[in-house]
């Protein structure tokens, strides 16, 4: 079968081999072309060389016709094309621009807001540190104070601009509510509402026997059962008589702080209860080593006695209390 089909392809193949070679000796056999004008004739003889210069350049103009009319249609469909993706991408561009404008504005408006929020908080702190150290207390060591040996670690990733702007407003707000806790603990009032100062802190001539001593706190009179009330929150550590303070509350605020009241008539409160700002922990009375009914006011900061009064008057910046004081 495939010899004969073989067979028959060869034989058409010849065929077309030889009306080929007789179509071009057809084209390519000399002509005489006759012209009549009038009365003349006129003969032109074409050679088989112009004859093939002819039917060449026939076949090229043809071609470039084909050709031309199937690229241009193609070159049309391709211009169309990228006039439609130049279009889309302007209509990206415009819509992109549009965003990065809005973003900006977000990121000024987010500037600018994290800069007046910064402003405030950094006001604010600075107002509590300086009431902290009119009290004579060192601010910076209560912040310390205030995070203790918390145990720390963690992986090493290093600062971006973004995270160094989120870390200095988390320290700043960390900052500023450890200051507002340490300025809740601190006794920046006096223990009652109405009353004069009879002795200062330090240095003075004591009233029972006349010698100079160190007298470590401050005396306050009052009417006796005058209502006394903890001069910042607390735990009650110490309670009853001791020698000279007579019937005594001493009252723990963290951060080293430590208030005592003496010379009590009444005592409304025990060892170990928790204790809020301006709660009442006893009365004025006159027990004791006294002249008469008073309340005799310590602060101590590390077991050392502080002046009340430091206290007492930096605390005017930050609480406003209704209280008359006499004296200095």
């Amino acid at each position: 079968m495939i010899y004969i089909m073989s067979g028959y392809i060869i034989k058409i193949l010849f065929y077309l081999k030889k009306k080929i070679k007789s179509f071009f000796l057809w084209l390519l056999t000399p002509r005489e072309i006759i012209l009549r004008q009038r009365d003349k004739i006129y003969g032109i003889r074409l050679s088989t060389k112009i004859q093939g210069f002819l039917l060449s350049s026939l076949i090229i103009i043809g071609g470039w016709i084909v050709y031309s009319s199937l690229f241009y249609v193609k070159f049309d469909e391709l211009i169309t094309l990228k006039n439609k993706k130049i279009s889309e991408l302007n209509d990206n561009l415009y819509v992109a621009k549009k965003d990065q404008e809005k973003l900006g504005k977000l990121e000024k408006e987010y500037a600018t807001t994290i800069s007046v929020f910064l402003e405030s908080t950094e006001n604010n702190s600075k107002t509590l540190e300086k009431t902290i150290t009119e009290a004579g207390l060192d601010p910076n060591e209560l912040v310390k104070r205030s995070y203790g040996d918390t145990p720390r670690g963690g992986a090493f990733i290093p600062e971006t601009d973004e995270k160094r702007n989120e870390l200095t407003v988390e320290n700043k707000l960390q900052k500023l509510e450890a200051l507002q806790n340490i300025v809740y603990s601190i006794p920046l009032v006096a223990p009652l509402d109405y009353y004069w100062v009879s002795s200062n802190y330090g240095r003075r001539k004591d009233p029972i026997n006349g010698k100079y001593a160190t007298h470590y706190g401050i005396d306050l009179v009052a009417q006796t059962s005058t209502i006394i009330m903890a001069t910042a929150g607390g735990i009650v550590t110490a309670t009853g008589k001791r020698a000279n303070y007579g019937k005594m509350v001493e009252i723990d605020h963290g951060y080293g702080l430590k208030t005592r009241y003496g010379h009590l008539h009444k005592i409304s409160k025990k060892k170990g209860e928790m204790v809020e700002f301006r709660e009442e922990i006893g009365k004025l009375g006159s027990s004791g080593r006294v002249t008469g009914p008073h309340l005799h006011y310590e602060v101590l900061y590390d077991y050392k006695a502080q002046n009340p009064a430091k206290f007492i008057n930096a605390g005017k910046n930050v609480f406003k209390m209704n209280r008359t004081e006499k004296g200095d």
